[in-house]
């Protein structure tokens, strides 16, 4: 096996590349680590240090548009694949900003077909500001098809404000046959402003057999919108299957849409990840849907997802549905985690910080529900077990709604008692102490509007819409040895 430096053309056979240390400034716009062209056959990228300086003490006359390969501007194929490269941009401009954009391809400017296989690779940007957008693709700016694997690829970026960058976590197209997705990062800091899109692997479509990565986006900043989309931006269908996804943010008071799995439909034999959204930080806005933003159908299933609303805005208002926005034919939800957020002062009765669903906003045909946890926060919650919309023989399942000291005036919409499809809810007070029946303070039941009211204390009630009269075996009490601390 023979080593071989940058060339123009492809590697191929069993060559190697070299490992190199590149370093571009103002003089050229292009930048790549092996190959001008394509890997293939078993050819293997090197281990590659690439990195982007670019100075400028006044705008340059024409936008530019800088592009970095790790190792193949072309194609990844057969056998071959990428080296574990370390991809850096950088631009410092004085004001105005400059008009410089980079597009960094940690592998293939193409794709990545039969057996190919990404590099583990690690990319840094720090960028100034402007209306502009960057792009990083973890493994291939294409396609990924055939058995081809995505790396398990390293984001860390910052940049100044009005920028916007979206980060590929494996295609920037589509996914299909029985690629598999790497377990990617990206961590974003020190921004503002700014507007972030992370796939965590493919850009488009998931088909096939396709699998996605457990990947992990981290945000801090200030007022930054976040757009997360776990594992598709698209839509997923026949065996395809999520990743377990993770979505942390830090100190920052944006908006976050967050997709678990897809942000269009999953159909056919598709399931979803177990994902995770947590929000630790005061202002935000946030729309979760754990697996899909669109239809989930067919017999697709979700994922058991969990929403952390944080310390929501008392500004707007925030939605989580535990699966999708609609759900129908023989679909079966998962089973999901929503906690409401935590605001300083809740709002007025009547009025909610905060929406919690589930399953989906409408579920029909011969759906099934999963069984659900639905946690209050401070601040008012609007609580569905199932769906705000059920139609046809869709079923729920059964769920269970969480209540503590300080949660605001909440409702339930939907409780089931096991006498109809809504299937069999409880309403957890353990954690307040209550230890019987008696101990509670409930309203009359209103045969009208199936609604009663339990008070818990001054500004911490629910208001139950059930189906019939409340009852013991409707609660999960605290066991009669329960201490508070």
């Amino acid at each position: 096996m023979k080593r071989i430096p940058i060339i123009p053309g492809d590697l191929t056979d069993h060559q190697i590349g070299t490992n190199d240390i590149l370093t571009s400034t103002n003089s050229t716009d292009v930048l790549y680590g092996d190959a001008g062209g394509n890997l293939r056959e078993h050819a293997i990228g090197g281990n590659d240090s690439l990195s982007a300086q670019l100075v400028f003490n006044a705008p340059p006359p024409t936008p530019i548009a800088f592009n970095m390969f790790g190792d193949a501007i072309g194609n990844i194929s057969d056998h071959a694949r990428g080296g574990n490269d370390a991809l850096s941009a950088k631009d410092t401009t004085g004001f105005p900003p400059a008009a410089i954009t980079f597009n960094i391809y940690a592998d293939a400017g193409g794709n990545l077909s039969d057996h190919a296989k990404g590099g583990d690779d690690n990319i840094s940007l720090s960028l100034g500001e402007g209306h502009f957008t960057d792009t990083v693709y973890g493994d291939a700016g294409g396609n990924l098809s055939g058995f081809a694997q995505g790396g398990n690829d390293t984001l860390t970026a910052s940049n100044g404000p009005e920028r916007t960058l979206r980060f590929y976590g494996d295609a920037g197209g589509n996914m299909s046959d029985h690629t598999h997705g790497g377990n990617d990062s990206f961590t974003k800091t020190g921004s503002s402003e700014t507007n972030n899109y992370f796939y965590g692997d493919a850009g488009v479509d998931m088909s096939s057999h396709a699998v996605g990565g457990n990947d992990v986006f981290t945000i801090n900043g200030f007022n930054t919108d976040n757009f997360f989309y776990g594992d598709s931006g698209g839509n997923m269908s026949d065996f395809a299957k999520g990743g377990d996804d993770t979505y942390n943010q830090g100190f920052t008071d944006g908006d976050n849409i967050f997709y678990g799995d897809a942000g269009g439909n999953i159909s056919d034999h598709a399931a979803g990840g177990n994902d995770t959204f947590i929000s630790s930080n005061f202002g935000s806005t946030n729309v979760f849907y754990g697996d899909a933003g669109g239809n989930m159908s067919e017999r697709a299933v979700g994922g058991d997802d969990a929403y952390t609303g944080g310390n929501g805005s008392v500004f707007g208002l925030s939605r989580a549905y535990g699966d999708a926005l609609t759900m129908s034919g023989f679909a079966q939800g998962g089973n999901d985690s929503l906690t409401g957020g935590n605001v300083p002062s809740p709002s007025p009765a009547g009025t909610y910080n905060t929406i919690l669903v589930g399953d989906a906003q409408t579920m029909s045909g011969r759906v099934h529900g999963g069984n659900d946890k639905l946690i209050s926060g401070t601040g008012n919650d609007d609580m569905w077990g199932d769906a705000q919309v059920m139609l046809g023989k869709a079923q729920g399942g059964n769920d269970n709604f969480v209540f503590n000291f300080n949660n605001g005036h909440d409702k339930v919409e939907d409780f089931g008692q096991g006498l109809s499809n809504f299937g069999a809810d409880h309403i957890d007070v353990s954690a307040l102490g209550i230890e019987n029946f008696s101990d509670l303070d409930i309203s009359a039941f209103d045969p009208t509007t199936h609604e009663s009211t339990i008070t818990f204390s001054g500004g911490n009630d629910v208001v139950v819409h059930s189906e019939e009269v409340l009852r013991p075996q409707d609660f999960i009490f605290a066991p009669h040895d329960f201490l508070l601390t």
